[in-house]
């Protein structure tokens, strides 16, 4: 819709966002995060995680957005949303599986949109030491880029692309340039990227392999950064998506009529 303005696809789309909206809801826990997954007779999973849960905040202000160009309101979406982006920001206790060596748990509650202006620089700032991995003196770049886990120095060059929009969300613009900088040795002679590479040795890993999601988040990296096209707002500025209403009160999302 950003790109192409097709309303007709958007309103043939609404119901498809509708359903997938309202599955994920349905999994969301009285506290406010959202179990990852429904075995196969139904059963949810009996853990969330924080990079799931927060990529979530931003598809749920993306549907509340979608909601509001179509004239639907619902209210319901919206206090969901916040008490996500609440667990997000709060990590309280046992809300979230233990999954602090990726990186994804980093960076993700920032590029979601839960943790947001210096509290965002802050907290990106206190793990950077333990996922970005330093570039050798005189290298031309600051950084090799972003560690998939902690205890490995593989950088990928989807985690190092999506941890640069988290900066240049944040409001560091020159971490963001240097990150995206660190997924050009990654780059093919036919324009894909490799998922990985493990320094010091330079070894591809998993061997000369060219993900698809790997691409595509640095095509999304590049848009953020380029101001390349009329969705390159959607994940470095989220003044164009709707407000996450802040929440402290225990989650009531039941008691919250579905409007239209």
């Amino acid at each position: 819709w950003l790109l192409t303005g097709d309303r007709g696809f958007l309103e043939s789309m609404w119901p498809v966002v509708e359903r997938a909206v309202d599955f994920v809801l349905d999994l969301q826990t009285p506290r406010g995060e959202i179990l990852w997954a429904r075995h196969t007779d139904g059963t949810p999973w009996s853990f969330a995680l924080l990079a799931g849960s927060a990529s979530i905040c931003h598809s749920l202000r993306c549907a509340v957005a979608v909601a509001e160009e179509m004239g639907h309101e619902r209210p319901d979406w919206e206090l969901s949303l916040g008490h996500l982006a609440h667990v997000v920001r709060t990590r309280p206790a046992g809300a979230f599986a233990p999954k602090d060596r990726w990186a994804m748990d980093w960076y993700y509650p920032v590029l979601g949109g839960a943790i947001t202006g210096d509290e965002a620089l802050t907290h990106l700032a206190s793990r950077r030491n333990e996922f970005v991995i330093d570039g050798a003196a005189g290298g031309g770049v600051a950084s090799l880029g972003v560690r998939c886990v902690s205890d490995k120095d593989w950088a990928t060059a989807a985690e190092t692309s999506e941890c640069a929009m988290a900066h240049l969300l944040a409001g560091d613009r020159a971490m963001a340039i240097d990150l995206f900088r660190a997924t050009l040795p990654m780059r093919q002679s036919d324009g894909r990227y490799l998922t990985g590479i493990v320094y010091p040795d330079l070894v591809t890993f998993p061997t000369d392999e060219c993900s698809t999601y790997t691409s595509a988040a640095v095509v999304l990296a590049a848009d953020a950064l380029g101001d390349c096209s009329p969705a390159s707002g959607l994940f470095a500025d989220h003044r164009g998506l709707p407000d996450v209403i802040l929440v402290e009160e225990p989650f009531l999302r039941a008691q919250v009529p579905e409007n239209d």
